[in-house]
């Protein structure tokens, strides 16, 4: 099984589905939307709330493996309590 940090969430994959998602996340792009202040708005004449930009990623992914039986261990725990 095979660790994949996303930056907001950690999942974890069979080998072979991790190894095609980080095939596909190298050809993803960045997409990131900006919010305006009213002075901006004003500024630039454009009454959007919103900008939208698609750029390079700057920021990478992180995998690790982890041993099936440690899968197994984390599995039986299950989610984290609160507290």
């Amino acid at each position: 099984m095979v660790v994949i940090d996303l930056g907001f969430r950690s999942v974890v994959l069979p080998t072979e589905d991790a190894i095609r998602v980080a095939e596909i996340l190298s050809k993803a792009e960045a997409f990131e939307e900006k919010y305006r202040t009213k002075e901006e708005k004003e500024k630039s004449g454009i009454d959007d709330d919103y900008t939208y930009h698609v750029f390079s990623q700057d920021r990478q992914f992180n995998m690790k493996i982890i041993s099936d039986s440690l899968y197994q261990m984390a599995k039986l725990a299950g989610k984290p309590t609160k507290g």
